[in-house]
């Protein structure tokens, strides 16, 4: 197909993109299907080119790479048959080739592309890698689709450690005056904007304007079209809904409630499927109620956490106090995600109403409780905050307590336990 082959050849001509490195790891040479999921925007494309500069650092030639992204326009009529043609030009061009190296990107545009890449990986010597960031290309539908040959990684916008470096600036610790007051304006503006990598340089106007843009897109492409929702009203106003209660308990029943209040016409189980969608395109992420069984943990209500807290600037919401548990929530998942797959993320919440906003463990074992509190300076929230840890910590027999803090650092000792105050930027950092 000529089109096919002018798209390859085109990126064997033209540079590879200048990258900053992300702080997800994949590896380049498994047999397995490296699968990259993710919301639109996060950085997919870029990070593949990343995979792709360390391959030609290692010394692979170029042209033994072929990256095909399926959402350009010469490919729209592009069909299963005709994936075969990539194979027939990657040999074309690489005669005698062991292994192949192929970079699929949003590949969920080919119907059938499951039965291509699976023959692929039956002969075995292939490296192959894939994006998408619709309802296509799920975890849970890749792992059936392959049937084990995969490996499947979820990128996240920046980190604010991401977004520091791309900003240019090297957090060396210890910082003079000067370093801190640049730090801190960083930290201002990542709390605000968030951390999608292609705003970094844009200004508040063209900003707000993007995010505005990703919602839409996010709506009709990886929502309506995948899903063929018919109340596009209701569906917006759900994730209208769903923005202003980030960082907060938000049952599917006090979900659609909010929907009868404002007029919207959705049955309880639109609702469920509507909400399950918004969170299978990973534009929000849930953390369940600590509890002692898979039951209780599951039937509990959950908080809803939103992947980035850009889109929260489109409501003209400034509670601080919520994004900076958004931030927390967010960098304890990716953590999880990049860096330690058997983490349990949970918060806890006693009959009387004392909540700790994070419990992390591994199994049946509590390894922290992590408390988040912007104003510590209102004795009123500062003994609540601390009282729940307190309580948290005798019931779940676990002594290694924090505090994020906005600004204050310090160890002190609350009814005989010891809790360590950390600054949000340097835990952040950490």
């Amino acid at each position: 197909m000529e089109h096919l082959e002018e798209v390859i050849t085109e990126f064997h001509k033209y540079p590879i993109p200048s990258l900053f490195k992300r702080e997800l790891s994949i590896p380049a040479d498994t047999d397995k299907v490296i699968t990259l999921i993710g919301l639109r925007r996060t950085g997919k494309t870029y990070y593949l080119f990343q995979v792709i500069q360390q391959l030609l650092e290692e010394g692979l030639d170029k042209k033994r790479i072929f990256y095909i992204n399926f959402e350009d326009e010469r490919l729209s009529e592009l069909t299963t048959s005709d994936l075969s043609t990539i194979i027939e030009l990657y040999y074309k061009i690489n005669p005698g080739a062991d292994i192949l190296y192929l970079f699929f990107d949003e590949i969920q545009e080919i119907d059938g592309w499951e039965r291509f890449v699976r023959r692929l990986t039956e002969k075995k010597n292939a490296r192959i890698f894939l994006t998408g960031s619709s309802s296509k290309l799920l975890s849970r539908e890749i792992a059936t689709s392959l049937r084990g040959r995969t490996l499947s990684y979820n990128l996240f916008p920046l980190s604010f450690r991401e977004f520091l470096v791309a900003k240019g600036f090297k957090s060396e610790f210890p910082l003079i005056e000067s370093e801190r007051g640049v730090l801190k304006r960083h930290l201002d503006e990542y709390l605000e904007y968030g951390g999608f990598p292609e705003l970094l340089e844009y200004d508040r106007m063209v900003r707000i304007r993007t995010l505005k843009e990703y919602i839409d897109l996010m709506i009709y492409r990886d929502l309506v079209e995948r899903y063929g929702i018919e109340k596009i009203s209701a569906l917006k106003f759900m994730i209208k809904s769903l923005v202003r209660n980030f960082a907060r308990e938000l049952s599917v029943r006090k979900l659609g409630n909010y929907l009868l209040s404002a007029k919207v016409s959705l049955s309880h189980v639109k609702v469920y499927e509507y909400f399950s969608y918004v969170e299978d395109i990973n534009f929000i992420f849930l953390i369940r109620k600590y509890g002692k069984g898979v039951r209780g943990v599951e039937g509990s209500i959950p908080k809803i956490y939103l992947v980035d807290l850009g889109f929260v600037i489109l409501h003209g919401m400034e509670d601080r106090g919520r994004r900076i548990e958004n931030i927390v929530a967010i960098e304890l998942l990716r953590k999880k995600h990049y860096f330690d797959p058997i983490l349990e993320i949970y918060y806890w919440k006693d009959t009387s109403g004392l909540e700790v906003d994070f419990v992390l463990g591994r199994g049946p074992e509590v390894r922290q409780l992590i408390q988040v509190c912007y104003d510590l300076e209102d004795i009123n929230t500062r003994e609540r905050e601390l009282k729940s840890l307190a309580k948290a910590s005798k019931e779940l027999e676990c002594t290694n307590l924090l505090v994020i803090t906005w600004d204050y650092e310090g160890e002190e000792d609350f009814r005989g336990s010891r809790v360590l105050f950390v600054p949000l930027c340097k835990w952040l950092l950490g």
